[in-house]
């Protein structure tokens, strides 16, 4: 099978920039460690073009790839950007494939997280944060020198999503028009497809800040939907890997990120800084210190990693995808305050759509044990099929979109004719779709009215028609029969009385009425079976497939519906683990993904302990214990 071109080096310009030094540090960094990688940062207040030219000579000789970070974002006052379409032109007849482009940066972070003024020093609020040549620039202002974007008050999801992309889609424009090759854009948070959408062609995560189990299948997802040509990693740890630089669970932690990144399938890893300086929060440690040392010994151990491992081309298996819908703009663990920057009112402020992202917190650990409503000959509950799981934008076409066996529903979305019809596509393909009548909502006002998608399109999907009325029911829920999908195993009875399950509090129901569709699931207030008020899960066959839809108008990050919710997403992900054919039973401190051929990859996250765990394999089954942090894989 084809293998994985991996890409794997340093960052130079980010603790200083000296252009006299640029191609000793090529040599010293990268080219004697052996790496074939170099993303340069340009900084200061002029470089002659003839040095980037010399500089793409030397590195396409010594078959080094390269990028420019931020080379049209923070170029010198009054430029496009540090390059011209004359540069850029020669550096890709001298370098060719070498020469990767352009790696925009950290827009999500500037349009999507910080409150105005984040990066400004008020009265009273600690040292000034500083940016470009030490200049202090306010969140609400583009991150460039030369343009001033100002953020804009939007009046709904549907304004601030597009109000979004046209910011970004500006500067890579002039990329565009300048002649430069490729548009990548590094990201701390979820907006890779926002991006996607922009112009940007390879997405970027940078791995330390917020929750990579969470981040890295938002990156992977976004470029599977778009066909992008890789994904990659910036390692920003020493910034985001722990404050204290002396930690030895930073260091650790690093080997873990380089190692799970691998295992999921990044094929460009960028170390940002650490092995020539590490500088921040009050101390400084200088290329002699343990500290450099380490991050130097991290990232020769990852190239032995990649020099001596034939990782197969087309990344980790994946049969469960997580669907980000229109307009979401969830950010993932870091920075969770407004949405899209609206911090001029409160409706704004992260909700019921953003905390339903929530779920995918848990995934990676299983359900208690005193959880009735987990199945299965072995507890398969933390993690999905093959080990992994994708988010996958709303925006994917029904082709991509059917790559996945099982698509849930999250976050905001605004439903449109469009998607509606491509869902039902999906699912007449086979595919099982899991939503809530709160995806089905056309609205784009953050708290507007409930306006559902036409209700044919509903009864087409779902099977069902409601009336119109909402009810509020402080109810419990009882999965009264088996789903229509075989696989799935929900906590049902089939006659006699039951206790009433997953009640949490008032929320808001659709009230529905079935047609080709069946109620697997009412809401209750009594113990016995004809004690039951109206359905909570529907679910209809349809083709090949089947659609699950609960009718809660209230997004499953809501606290009354989570449970409900939680307990339907987490047997979809048993059901899909437990009819593979690759099964990792035992510590949940595992991470583990399967690549075409079956090669498997393990990977202990325990920082002090090994672990045992099972690797089943059809008939076969094999006991592998893991020593702390190692990763190991395996040919079937």
């Amino acid at each position: 099978m084809e293998r994985d071109l991996i890409l794997n080096g340093i960052n130079i310009g980010e603790t200083g920039f000296d252009e006299d030094k640029v191609l000793a540090e090529i040599k010293s960094r990268c080219i004697d460690g052996g790496y074939n990688f170099v993303s340069i940062r340009p900084r200061g207040e002029e470089i002659p073009q003839g040095s980037f030219v010399e500089w793409a000579k030397y590195l396409a000789e010594n078959k080094i790839y390269f990028i420019f970070l931020y080379a049209t974002q923070q170029c010198p006052e009054g430029k496009e950007s540090w390059l011209t379409a004359e540069t850029i032109a020669k550096m890709r007849e001298i370098a060719g494939e070498y020469y990767l482009g352009e790696l925009f940066g950290e827009t999500g972070s500037q349009f999507a997280c910080k409150l105005p003024g984040y990066y400004v020093e008020r009265e009273g609020v600690g040292k000034q944060n500083t940016c470009i040549g030490g200049d202090p620039y306010d969140a609400t202002v583009y991150i460039s020198r030369h343009r001033n974007f100002r953020l804009k008050r939007y009046n709904d999801m549907k304004e601030a999503y597009e109000g979004y992309i046209e910011t970004l889609r500006e500067p890579v424009e002039i990329a565009r028009r300048l002649g430069t090759p490729n548009f990548y854009c590094v990201e701390a948070n979820a907006y890779a497809k926002h991006n996607a959408a922009a112009g940007i062609e390879m997405p970027v995560l940078e791995i330390c800040p917020g929750n990579s189990d969470i981040l890295v299948p938002v990156f992977r997802g976004t470029a599977r939907a778009f066909d992008a040509k890789r994904w990659g990693t910036y390692v920003a740890h020493a910034w985001y890997g722990g404050l204290r630089h002396d930690d030895p669970l930073k260091m650790k932690r690093l080997e873990l990120t380089y190692k799970y990144a691998y295992l999921a399938g990044s094929s460009m890893f960028v170390l940002e800084n650490g092995d020539k300086k590490v500088r921040g929060y009050g101390t400084e440690y200088d290329a002699d210190s343990d500290v450099c040392a380490n991050y130097r010994r991290v990232l020769a151990l990852m190239q032995d990693i990649i020099k001596n491992d034939s990782r197969p081309a087309g990344g980790p298996k994946a049969k469960v995808g997580f669907v980000s819908g229109l307009h979401d703009g969830w950010a993932g663990k870091w920075g969770r305050s407004c949405v899209y920057n609206q911090f001029h009112s409160e409706e704004w402020g992260y909700g019921d759509p953003e905390y339903s992202w929530k779920l995918l917190f848990e995934l990676n650990e299983k359900r208690s044990w005193s959880e009735p409503e987990n199945y299965g000959e072995y507890d398969t509950s933390s993690t999905p099929a093959y080990g992994q799981f994708d988010i996958v934008p709303i925006e994917a076409d029904v082709d991509h979109l059917s790559e996945y066996d099982y698509l849930i529903f999250l976050g905001w979305n605004t439903m449109t004719e469009e998607n509606m019809k491509k869902l039902t596509e999906y699912v007449r393909r086979g595919g099982h779709l899991v939503m809530s009548a709160a995806h089905l909502n056309t609205q784009t006002k953050r708290n507007g009215e409930y306006i559902p998608i036409d209700d044919e399109m509903i009864e087409e999907l779902f099977g069902c028609r409601h009336f119109g009325e909402i009810k509020r029911s402080v109810n419990g829920v009882k999965f009264r029969f088996d789903s229509l999908d075989e696989r799935v195993k929900y906590p049902r009875y089939l006659s006699g009385g039951c206790d009433a399950m997953f009640t949490a509090g008032y929320a808001d129901y659709l009230r529905f009425a079935t047609c080709s569709g069946k109620t697997i699931a009412y809401l209750t207030d009594g113990f016995t079976e004809k004690m039951y008020d109206m359905p909570a899960v529907i679910e209809n066959k349809l083709g090949k497939g089947v659609a699950t839809l609960f009718t809660s108008i209230n997004y499953p990050g809501n606290q009354a519906v989570y449970f409900t919710y939680r307990a339907i997403v987490r047997e979809i992900i048993s059901a899909s683990s437990r009819e593979c054919d690759i099964k990792v039973v035992g510590s949940d401190r595992v991470r583990w993904s399967v690549y075409e051929g079956n090669k498997v990859y393990l990977l202990n996250t325990d920082y002090d302990m090994p672990v045992k765990i099972k690797l089943l394999h059809g008939e076969r089954e094999e006991l592998i214990e893991l020593q702390p942090l190692e990763l190991r894989s395996i040919q079937l």
